[in-house]
């Protein structure tokens, strides 16, 4: 009976989640590593947005599946291990094109960031790895696409941790008379991790100082010692001199490759006339998605004193002390005359009290006339 009384739309919602379930478990066999089924064809990805107004772009060929968001590519694969991917490039210009393609190694860049290495260097790690199938160059028609398949091989006997290349396509621009010739490269980040433990390892140098306007600039070296890849930010904390405060060190949020280093700067302005400062730079590393380390440098200690005013008195009373030194004569000669007068003086004194009136010859005194030196 109750069964008869049941509420349709009830019913229909109760299938809902019966339906999801089904869809996700087809979803998870169909992924799984070793399925059997042929997969389904991967929905074109839209144009990306050109790199610095660049007549072309590239996007990662099976984003969603095996890449990292923005177009760039991630693994995870063992040593000895081999996947295969591919890249679509856009041509949106009105003429035929042709690219460059090349595996890099990725460094990081002197004022903070990543940059790849260019054509024709030595490559040892990813760079070296990733293989093309077809030859270096590809010709892209018109408003067209053409789609570059390539190859990552893990070496055997590669150590756990982090690793990091770019898949890079550069359009090389005709030299104009008398002009050299430009070259724009778009380059995808190819992320790889060797499974296995991850060793967060971080290094400052002794941080350093030096005048910078009205302040102090500081810099401090941060060293990725580990095999993992990780992003940081830093900051210098100062004590003394009233209160205690905390400056960002910059750039912040870029990462360190293992074995790659980053130089951190930091300014500290209002600094005190009079009084002493400790100044500490902390710097915490943090692998994407995973653990985070801080490390701290060593601690500079500065004083401050007015020495141009302390200059200013100390010179003032030598100016004096000076003047005094060179007027010493004159000065005696008028406490010499002074005493005398005063001697008259009292001398005259006792002879009125005697009431002996002295006379012209016998005391000369000149009281209004003595001269000052």
């Amino acid at each position: 009976m109750t069964d008869c009384l049941r509420d349709p739309a009830a019913a229909r919602r109760a299938r809902v989640p019966a339906l999801w379930s089904l869809l996700l478990t087809g979803l998870a066999l169909a992924l799984a590593p070793g399925a059997q089924a042929a997969p389904a064809p991967a929905p074109s990805p839209s144009p990306p947005v050109s790199a610095s107004g660049a007549p072309f772009g590239v996007q990662a060929g099976l984003y969603g599946l095996t890449t990292l968001t923005g177009g760039h590519f991630g693994y995870a694969l063992k040593a000895g291990a081999r996947i295969e991917d591919s890249a679509v490039i856009y041509n949106d210009s009105d003429e035929a094109r042709t690219f460059h393609v090349y595996g890099a190694d990725v460094s990081n860049a002197t004022g903070g960031g990543l940059t790849p290495a260019q054509e024709g260097q030595q490559m040892r790690a990813v760079g070296a790895w990733l293989k093309l199938d077809s030859k270096d160059t590809v010709t892209v028609r018109p408003k067209s696409t053409a789609t570059v398949r390539f190859s990552l091989t893990v070496p055997v006997g590669t150590p756990p941790g982090s690793y990091l290349g770019s898949l890079v396509t550069a359009l090389r621009t005709p030299a104009v008379s008398g002009g050299v010739n430009t070259e724009t490269r778009i380059a995808r980040l190819v992320e790889l991790t060797v499974p296995g433990t991850a060793d967060l390892q971080v290094s400052l140098t002794e941080l350093e100082h030096r005048p910078a306007g009205d302040g102090e600039e500081f810099t401090v070296t941060v060293h990725n010692t580990g095999n993992v890849l990780y992003t940081f930010a830093g900051t210098l904390s100062i004590t003394g001199g009233g209160s205690a405060r905390t400056v960002p060190l910059t750039p912040t949020g870029i990462y360190v490759i293992p074995g790659g280093s980053a130089t951190l700067t930091g300014r500290v302005a209002d600094l005190p006339a009079l009084g002493r400062l400790a100044v500490t730079a902390s710097v915490t590393a943090t692998v994407p998605g995973g653990a985070t380390k801080t490390v701290d440098s060593n601690t500079v200690r500065l004083s401050f004193f007015p020495w141009l005013i302390a200059a200013l008195t100390v010179a003032g009373l030598l100016a004096v002390g000076l003047l005094l030194f060179l007027t010493r004569g004159r000065w005696r000669a008028w406490l010499r005359r002074r005493a005398e007068e005063r001697a008259a003086l009292r001398a005259l004194r006792r002879e009125l009290r005697a009431g002996n009136p002295p006379t012209a010859d016998t005391h000369d005194v000149r009281t209004g006339d003595a001269e000052h030196p």
